[in-house]
């Protein structure tokens, strides 16, 4: 009997993930990732044959041996595995049409449930640690002013470090008093953000230093070797002028990754009163719900910050003061 898998893996990812659902590169790639690690489980983990594995590999008690495989054997966390999981899922429900034979088989895998993971704090910086980091490259190289408006447009944006990397010249518009920025999010979805006129003289400028004005179809930013910078670039940029700040303030964070820029954006959006259908837009979410968990984030912050502040200034009885009045009614009349 024919092996169908092979034909079915070619379809899911060249034809339909790209030109169906016109998914993103970055969004394919994770696919495919997750495929290559199944294979890789089942010859390595299994001691199957690479040209044994069938549809009929994808049953219940192998995918749960390999969800287990990737969380405690190669240390990924609860969110990888929950991922991978879905991936599965997704491919099974394409292929489901052609196989209505394999009903139980493939709904025993629909059943898994994902892993409850634990809800880890939205990480962010503050204002004050975002003007340090700022004030860290040194204008006077070439390296120094294109770290900043790298590090200036990745906040002013809001943008995931792959959309900053894929920014293009022609992306940027300058219009009188107005800047704008167009990028290519999740799913292919454009949106046009407006950026403050200190990172729009940044970009002109580095337009102007490195003869890109009218490079339309040019990368924007580029590594000493004029090759489109890397998201290991980006991070290294990062890094680099984390150190530098941690030395001048102890409240520099002890890792600062690029989407922390992202999600300090939001937090400062939210936190100067902006409504959150305008955030949600500017971000590029689908969801309303994802500003939530800013906005739930933000309130706890307040209630720490009055705390300590309605803790320094309300005057306070000794404990069990009650106790030392003969007469409670009296006592609590007198309040």
């Amino acid at each position: 009997m024919q092996n169908k898998l092979p034909k079915y893996f070619q379809e899911y990812l060249t034809s339909y993930l790209s030109i169906q659902r016109n998914f993103s590169k970055h969004t394919i790639s994770s696919y495919k990732y997750t495929f290559n690690e199944f294979l890789k489980f089942c010859v390595k983990a299994k001691n199957m044959s690479i040209n044994d594995i069938s549809l009929d590999t994808f049953n219940k008690d192998i995918i749960i041996e390999f969800l287990d495989y990737i969380e405690i054997e190669k240390k990924n966390t609860i969110a990888t595995r929950n991922n991978r999981l879905k991936n599965i899922k997704a491919f099974l429900k394409y292929i489901y049409p052609n196989e209505s034979d394999r009903i139980l088989q493939f709904q025993n895998i629909f059943d898994i449930p994902l892993k409850k993971d634990i809800e880890k704090p939205m990480e962010y910086i503050t204002v004050n640690v975002l003007e340090l980091l700022l004030k860290q490259p040194d204008l006077s190289t070439s390296i120094g002013r294109r770290d900043l408006t790298i590090l200036a447009t990745l906040y002013d944006t809001g943008a995931r470090i792959s959309e900053l990397i894929n920014l293009k010249v022609r992306d940027v518009k300058f219009d009188g008093s107005s800047t704008t920025i167009k990028l290519l999010g999740k799913g292919s979805k454009i949106r046009i953000v407006p950026i403050v006129s200190n990172t729009s003289k940044l970009l002109k400028q580095y337009l102007k230093e490195h003869n890109l004005v009218n490079k339309h179809d040019h990368y924007i930013f580029m590594n000493k070797y004029n090759n489109t910078l890397t998201k290991a670039g980006i991070k290294y940029i990062i890094e680099k002028y984390r150190i530098m700040a941690e030395k001048e303030s102890p409240l520099v964070p002890k890792n600062i990754f690029p989407h922390m820029f992202r999600h300090s954006k939001a937090m400062h959006l939210l936190e100067a009163g902006v409504n959150y259908i305008y955030i949600r837009d500017f971000l590029g979410h689908s969801n309303i719900k994802t500003i939530e968990i800013y906005a739930r984030i933000s309130v706890e912050q307040k209630k720490k910050a009055l705390s300590q502040v309605y803790n320094e200034n309300i005057p306070f009885t000794e404990e069990n003061s009650w106790n030392k009045d003969d007469n409670l009614l009296e006592y609590l009349m007198k309040l």
